[in-house]
């Protein structure tokens, strides 16, 4: 009897501790969920301050051109009033430019306005779980008006923070097949590392020439699509950048960072998107994420 205890002993306690290592990797996997979960609330967050302010643009143009629209319109009715009585040919080209006038700014209230209807939509999207579908994309579009987001959403928690933006943005790019809430992650996160690295550089020792800018380029060709957000801040250290897609890695003062960001984007690109996601940098000058997207993506 006393073999069999033993022996028994061992594998009891295999036994346990085999439940003990699943249980513990479960809870592991439950707080990655719970960091993912949280990062994506900090980036929803983080592009609803610079939609409050990004927003205030196009809505200023509905309102202003509306405005003048309708001035612009009240001077044809008293030009038309005025014709009902003697012609004249300068009236009529008057009337004529008048009416250019006009549609030329109803043109602008309904670009500016569809600007607003998309910015609304796609915080919207950010929202929600069950859009996770490939769709056609304007990807110059959501390049363009993202990384304006993210740099209002930045921002309003920096007054003093500004930035010059280039932006390359190939029209033959047209529309990818995109999942567009899981892009506009990786967007707002390469956006915001490159606002990080130029306002340090800003903030240290006065450089009366710097003038941060980061510059945003899209390219079509025969392989696919390729895009390139670069940064002229403050780089990254030769022993890190090998550590930058690690999940947990910041290289951000406490608080300031998850270190989700990177490696989440990595994630989306390599998984979601079948491409690639790259750095290249050199200390104190420059950094650049390259963006290899395939073009027949399904």
């Amino acid at each position: 009897m006393e073999t069999i205890s033993q022996q028994e002993d061992p594998r009891r306690a295999n036994a346990l501790l085999t439940e003990e290592v699943q249980r513990l990797s479960q809870e592991i996997e439950a707080a990655r969920e719970r960091f993912t979960q949280q990062n994506r609330l900090a980036g929803i967050g983080q592009i609803t301050a610079g939609i409050l302010h990004e927003i205030r643009n196009p809505v200023n143009f509905v309102n202003n051109f509306s405005r003048l629209a309708l001035d612009l319109v009240a001077e044809m009715k008293e030009m038309l009033e005025k014709m009902r009585t003697e012609s004249a040919s300068e009236d009529l080209d008057e009337l004529d430019e008048l009416a250019g006038m006009v549609e030329t700014n109803l043109t602008r209230i309904y670009e500016n306005g569809s600007r607003a209807e998309r910015i609304a939509q796609s915080m919207l999207d950010q929202t929600r779980d069950d859009n996770r579908q490939l769709a056609p994309t304007d990807l110059n579009q959501m390049l363009e008006e993202f990384t304006k987001l993210a740099y209002q959403g930045v921002r309003a928690h920096d007054r003093e923070f500004n930035v010059s933006f280039t932006f390359d943005l190939d029209p033959n790019v047209g529309h990818v097949n995109l999942m567009p809430n899981e892009f506009v992650r990786v967007i707002i996160n390469l956006i915001n590392n490159a606002c990080y690295a130029v306002n340090e550089k800003r903030k240290a020792p006065p450089n009366p020439d710097y003038v941060p800018r980061i510059t945003v380029r899209s390219v079509r060709h025969e392989g696919g699509i390729e895009i390139k957000i670069r940064d002229n801040g403050v780089g990254i250290p030769d022993e890190l950048v090998n550590k930058v897609f690690n999940a947990f890695f910041t290289t951000k003062p406490p608080g300031e960072g998850t270190g989700l960001g990177l490696s989440l984007s990595l994630k989306t690109i390599v998984e979601t998107h079948k491409g690639q996601l790259s750095v290249t940098t050199e200390p104190g000058e420059f950094t650049e994420f390259i963006i290899e997207l395939p073009i027949n993506l399904e």
